[in-house]
């Protein structure tokens, strides 16, 4: 395996590109971590699916990762990158080979990373993919967070019966109060999280406006 040295990565449990990296996340500025060159197939099937990598390969990228924390160098203990020659990612695995947390690079590191890549063979990684991930294609990181916000407080309403706050909810986003089927209600508001609009906007609004209410 090849080693980079010298870049920044950002890691996230989902892929954000450099551009919508936040000023709070942790950026780790790497000393060296190592590179692979794997097929295009396995690099989408990464990005699309849950995906639990082998224990050989584990142990081959073990501690091999390190980074700068102010005068110290630390180590992530599964952390590499990959590429498939057109694109280039950071991930980072847990102790069981499972990808846990991804990483864009900075337009002109991943440049040089891709020139670098043309020269290396491409190796077949053993993995086993299990659930589909949810997608938010095309979706900016602050969409994706109303998303998944709005999800999952709708969910919390559904499962613990607060059945009037999801009534209140419908009729601020749809504007009508002639349904009371609470499961084409909940379905109906899930179902419109697919395509993201205004009204999710100001539903997500409203929604953090209740928790700070109870709050006071």
């Amino acid at each position: 395996m090849t080693y980079i040295y010298d870049i920044l990565l950002n890691f996230q449990s989902q892929m954000y590109e450099f551009y919508e990296w936040n000023k709070d996340d942790k950026i780790y500025h790497i000393k060296r971590i190592n590179l692979i060159k794997i097929s295009s197939t396995a690099y989408n099937e990464i990005l699309d699916y849950n995906i639990k990598l082998g224990d050989d390969f584990l142990l081959s990228i073990f501690n091999k990762c390190q980074y700068f924390d102010n005068r110290n160098v630390e180590s992530i203990p599964y952390a590499i990158l990959i590429t498939d020659s057109y694109r280039v990612m950071g991930i980072v695995c847990d102790m069981n080979g499972n990808i846990i947390k991804y990483s864009s690079l900075l337009l002109d590191e991943e440049e040089d990373i891709l020139e670098i890549s043309n020269r290396l063979a491409e190796i077949k990684l053993n993995y086993k993919k299990t659930a589909k991930k949810e997608k938010y294609n095309n979706l900016t990181r602050i969409q994706t967070h109303i998303i998944k916000y709005i999800k999952n407080d709708l969910n919390k309403c559904y499962q613990e019966k607060n059945f009037n706050k999801l009534k209140y909810l419908y009729y601020e986003y749809f504007n009508k109060n002639d349904v009371r089927d609470i499961d084409i209600i909940y379905n109906s508001l899930i179902k419109d999280l697919e395509n993201i609009n205004e009204k999710h906007y100001q539903l997500y609004n409203l929604i953090k406006l209740s928790y700070s209410h109870k709050n006071v």
